[in-house]
């Protein structure tokens, strides 16, 4: 998964066009089928293929910045020096929500992978609770208070820790809030954290015994299927981006939930992952959440907003 808490929410509302939201189903769904791709890789260890695609997407990132001439983010680390050792924090942690993502896909735990993801717009909420000092509004208490529902529900009933779940989820969570605080942009911010990653990746299959210690492993036909991990993390991420700015914030928002759904429907229905009562108590209770938060959501949208701040506005002008 990616970068979907990296939306920052505009001081307009966005109109939204059907190619913005096609745009965006396609990044939806590429990180949605990701467990196709990862499920290829399995006779691999999940930190040898996580150390593939930090380097085959740097190499991507570093093609685009070169094309496209995009070396801004130079004079913006040296005004903001501080935000190197914190993009350096954001790498680590987005490199520790891929490791345990792939690793819950190569161990058939899909389904925990999913709910991890549901419950991440929720822990961002109350992150934001916590570190910006955010007034959370009676709805979003509310759908806080169902997911530790279900997370209570699956240690009592299922008996385990869902820590997958819960891993995805604050890692996730706290990559996408130091997102919003970064003066970068996803794109700049994620080739400043593939570049100081690059050189612990290559150390760590250097001193490992896996079959990237092999330098003629690099120069055989087996390189090339985990080379696409470059190019299907970045892709996505540019069509996300881009459709930022074709669909409005609110709308996106709602949309972000496609890529777990995706998640899920694979777990249960291709991977016949096990779904018992049990675990739809504990989805279930995550998912009427969501939907307290969705409507939560929508009714505060920025459009919303904005349209009654111009009717307060009207109503004092016409009160002078």
């Amino acid at each position: 998964m990616t970068t979907q808490n990296v939306v920052k929410k505009p001081v307009t509302p966005i109109k939204t066009t059907r190619r913005g939201i096609i745009t965006a189903l396609i990044a939806f769904f590429i990180w949605g089928g990701f467990p196709l791709y990862f499920k290829q890789l399995s006779e691999y260890d999940a930190t040898e293929i996580i150390g593939h695609r930090i380097i085959w997407t740097f190499l991507c990132l570093l093609v685009l910045l070169v094309v496209t001439k995009r070396w801004q983010w130079i004079d913006t680390l040296k005004q903001n020096p501080r935000w190197i050792v914190y993009t350096f924090l954001s790498g680590l942690i987005i490199a520790t929500n891929w490791l345990t993502y792939v690793w819950a896909v190569n161990q058939d735990r899909i389904l925990e992978a999913s709910l991890g993801y549901f419950i991440g717009p929720l822990v961002g909420v109350a992150l934001s609770m916590i570190l910006f000092k955010e007034r959370l509004r009676t709805l979003q208490w509310v759908a806080i208070g169902f997911a530790l529902l279900s997370v209570a529900i699956q240690v009592i009933m299922i008996g385990s820790l869902p820590w997958i779940s819960l891993i995805l989820a604050f890692s996730f969570s706290t990559y996408g809030t130091i997102q919003r605080q970064t003066p970068l942009t996803a794109i700049d911010a994620m080739f400043v954290e593939t570049t100081m990653l690059v050189p612990i990746c290559l150390w760590w299959f250097w001193q490992s015994d896996v079959a990237s210690h092999q330098l003629s492993f690099w120069f055989s036909p087996n390189i090339w299927l985990l080379m696409i991990a470059g190019p299907i993390t970045l892709i996505p991420l540019l069509l996300f981006n881009k459709s930022t700015k074709l669909v409005a914030y609110s709308i996106l928002s709602f949309m972000n939930y496609l890529t777990p759904t995706f998640i899920f429907f694979l777990a249960v229905f291709y991977y016949n992952e096990a779904f018992d009562v049990k675990r739809l108590a504990v989805f279930g209770l995550i998912w009427f959440g969501l939907l307290l938060f969705s409507i939560d959501l929508w009714r505060h949208r920025p459009s919303k907003m904005l349209k009654a701040a111009r009717l307060r506005e009207e109503k004092l002008q016409q009160a002078k």
